[in-house]
């Protein structure tokens, strides 16, 4: 946890998700949600050529893939894509370590936030009691 990782935190969650539960960001749920009870968790940061940190991907390692807890990033860098770079990065980092799977959290889908989840395929989604996949 750092002072830079959360006032990056801060501005993407005060500009994204002004109409969440998130929202406003503050100290203590940043703590609450991405720090305390997390030390298996690994902060991944994407600089760019300036050193400025613009991407954070909070991620746990598990036996078959890597977990996408949280990722936030500059909310001002428009036409970067950053959200979307960040986890095409992680799916590069699973392949690379041999994992099978990058689990991007739970998918719902009447939530316009959560439709890229889908876009990565192949897809496996948990539908009436049983895996499958969608590629």
């Amino acid at each position: 946890m750092s002072k830079e990782y959360f006032d990056l935190y801060e501005r993407y969650i005060n500009t994204r998700h002004v109409d969440g539960d998130m929202y406003p960001a503050n100290i203590d749920q940043f703590t609450s949600f991405l720090v305390e009870g997390r030390k298996e968790a690994t902060f991944f940061e994407f600089r760019n050529n300036d050193n400025n940190l613009m991407s954070v991907a909070v991620t746990d390692r598990l036996t078959e893939g890597l977990s996408a807890i949280y990722t936030f990033f500059d909310p001002q860098a428009r036409n970067r894509s950053l959200g979307a770079f960040t986890l095409l990065w992680l799916i590069e980092k699973a392949k690379r370590e041999s994992l099978r799977h990058v689990y991007l959290g739970y998918w719902i889908k009447d939530s316009h936030k959560m439709d890229y989840k889908i876009t990565y395929k192949p897809i496996e989604l948990y539908v009436n009691g049983k895996w499958t996949t969608i590629t």
